[in-house]
């Protein structure tokens, strides 16, 4: 089963995995990780401890910002460990399609699952615009 490592400034990372949760259900391979609050420990700190619980195989660590200090200070382990997979952007339908992928993703299946959540973004303004101004009905 494929374990995902949320890791965000504040509260992002736990909210992302309750709301991943209520759609999919708790399997117990998601875990969330927060820097800059309560924490006594740095986010990497954190991350190897985790690691050394659940192993390092078939894990994917989501931060959410590309050169933000989280994800900064999450490029050591990258390094240390090539199997463990680091990506930065973070959001819902990243969470989602891989947990719910069954074995081994891919470099392939990962690009794919990358893309379809970046077209999850929407402008739905302009979606709703672009509607109008052709005369259609459906979304």
């Amino acid at each position: 089963m494929n374990k995902i490592i949320l890791a965000s400034h504040g509260d992002f990372s736990q909210g992302l995995k309750q709301t991943s949760s209520m759609i999919i259900g708790d399997e117990g391979n998601i875990f969330a990780l927060s820097a800059f609050r309560d924490e006594d420990e740095p986010i990497k700190r954190q991350v190897e401890h985790l690691l050394e619980k659940i192993g390092y195989e078939d894990v994917y660590i989501l931060t959410d910002i590309f050169g933000g200090s989280v994800n900064n200070d999450l490029l050591a382990i990258q390094q240390e460990h090539p199997e463990v997979h680091l990506f930065a952007g973070m959001n819902l339908p990243l969470v989602i399609s891989i947990a719910t992928q069954s074995g081994k993703i891919t470099s392939e299946q990962m690009n794919m699952i990358l893309e379809e959540s970046r077209q999850g973004m929407i402008d739905c303004k302009q979606l709703l615009t672009a509607k109008i101004n052709t005369g259609g009905d459906d979304l």
